[in-house]
C-alpha cells in the first residue's frame, strides 16, 4: 500500500507498445530506437508528465497463457503484432497521456493508452 504522502495527484496511465517483431534482447533493437527511449524520461518530464515504470517484453513465444485453468505455450493474442513493452506514466489527463504516447518510438506498430483504475 502506498502511503498518502507518496501518492501523486496526477492520474496514471498504462501505455502498451505493440510491435511486429520483438527482439530477444533490448540490445538487439536499433541504436536509434534505444537512444530515443533513453531521451523519453526527460522529454516526458518537460511536458509535466512522469514515467513511473516501464520495460520491454520478451517475444510472445516465451509467454504462457492461462485460460479456464488451461495452460498454453505462447500468447493467445492473434495477429502479426504482439505486446513489446509498456510504460506506466503520470499525466494530467487522457489527452496528455496520449501526447506522451505519441512520443514513444515504435518501429512497426502502435501504442495503446489506457487509464489505470486507482481507487
Amino acid at each position: 500500500m502506498v502511503s498518502p504522502e507518496k501518492q501523486s495527484a496526477l492520474p496514471q496511465f498504462m501505455i502498451l507498445i505493440y510491435e511486429r517483431e520483438v527482439p530477444e534482447s533490448v540490445r538487439a533493437a536499433s541504436p536509434t530506437v534505444i537512444e530515443a527511449h533513453l531521451r523519453l524520461p526527460r522529454q516526458i518530464a518537460e511536458t509535466g508528465g512522469r514515467i513511473l515504470a516501464g520495460n520491454a517484453m520478451r517475444p510472445a513465444s516465451t509467454a504462457v497463457s492461462v485460460r479456464d485453468n488451461t495452460l498454453t505455450a505462447g500468447s493467445l493474442a492473434e495477429g502479426a503484432h504482439s505486446l513489446a513493452g509498456y510504460f506506466i506514466v503520470e499525466a494530467s489527463d487522457l489527452d496528455h497521456a496520449v501526447w506522451i504516447g505519441r512520443m514513444i518510438p515504435v518501429a512497426d506498430g502502435w501504442v495503446e493508452v489506457r487509464p489505470l483504475l486507482l481507487d
